[in-house]
């Protein structure tokens, strides 16, 4: 039995397994797949739960709560490539269902690319599941990016980059290490938590009275933030958004920026499709982004029952 919920709740074997619950409760298998603030628990009613030590760390700075990792015999953590830290989880009881999470099957700077593994029942995320979300290479991307900020720098221009907070901004963080990089606080608290952790990565933070130019800025862009934008841009800074969704035209328009660049720790349409397929499941069901177009392409193309999980469906992110 597979409810949506309070997270996903998977009943076999007379145990209750729930993956990315907003409650953590007694009598349940909790698993957090990864720190994203959408997928990490708002209350704890026990502090225990399946985790990374990165997201146990990142639950303790965000929730401010200290948690301890627990285990389950019949629960297999598995890299899930979406962001450091992140995890997949295999279940094995009288079914063998795998829950992705957010994941991404790409090798990135930071994180390894999740692998499909066999299972009864597939739960997968599907938000980039239509057929014109199809990403280029990742490598490539990222030194076309870099070849534009060297060229910007050379000329004496700073550079804006707005990038998710936790993922790409690391990512970036990582790839760009040999330029003048300099970050939104929040980023670079969340670099000095995976420095703990043995990542290398910079944590110098962005100093208006203090930053030596050209720099490359990395930041959100969000909230009070949008005033410090708005006075680099004028004092003749460039500004890029990386996202998966910036393989929509209209994308960097609306985001208002000067370049963007389609990178995305999520997987695309074709990636999703070959897991799926590599994974061979009886049954799939499909949540978050376009759960339901995602659906009926495995039904279609695979001959796969599948559907959709898409009470309560999150709001997806501008910088995804």
């Amino acid at each position: 039995m597979i409810h949506l919920g309070n997270g996903i709740l998977v009943t076999m074997d007379g145990c209750s397994f729930r993956f990315d619950p907003k409650r953590v409760q007694e009598g349940d298998v909790c698993m957090i797949s990864h720190a994203h603030s959408d997928h990490l628990p708002t209350s704890f009613k026990v502090n225990k739960a399946i985790c990374t030590p990165i997201t146990r760390d990142f639950v303790k700075a965000r929730r401010r709560k200290e948690i301890e990792i627990c285990s389950d015999p019949r629960v297999k953590s598995l890299e899930a490539g979406h962001i450091v830290g992140s995890r997949m989880f295999l279940v094995k009881g009288e079914k063998t269902v795998l829950y992705t999470g957010d994941f991404c099957t790409r090798e990135k700077e930071s994180t390894k690319a999740a692998k499909p593994h066999k299972c009864d029942i597939l739960i997968t995320e599907a938000t980039y599941g239509k057929p014109q979300y199809v990403f280029p290479d990742h490598s490539e991307i990222m030194s076309v990016a870099k070849d534009w900020l060297t060229e910007l720098l050379g000329k004496g221009r700073s550079a804006v980059l707005f990038a998710y907070p936790l993922g790409k901004s690391q990512e970036l963080t990582a790839y760009l290490k040999d330029l003048p990089v300099v970050l939104h606080p929040t980023i670079a608290q969340n670099n000095r938590i995976l420095r703990a952790h043995g990542y290398d990565l910079a944590d110098s933070e962005y100093d208006a009275a203090k930053t030596r130019h050209p720099f490359v800025y990395i930041t959100s862009g969000l909230g009070k933030e949008a005033d410090v934008v708005k006075g680099l841009v004028k004092a003749g800074a460039k500004t890029a958004a990386f996202s998966g969704w910036a393989l929509d035209k209209r994308f960097m328009y609306q985001a208002g920026v000067d370049e963007a660049f389609p990178i995305s720790d999520h997987c695309g349409f074709d990636e999703l499709l070959d897991f799926v397929r590599k994974c061979s499941p009886e049954k799939v069901f499909t949540q978050h982004g376009f759960a339901k177009e995602f659906a009926m392409r495995v039904r279609c193309d695979l001959g796969i029952p599948a559907q959709p999980l898409v009470a309560r469906q999150r709001t997806l992110d501008h910088f995804c």
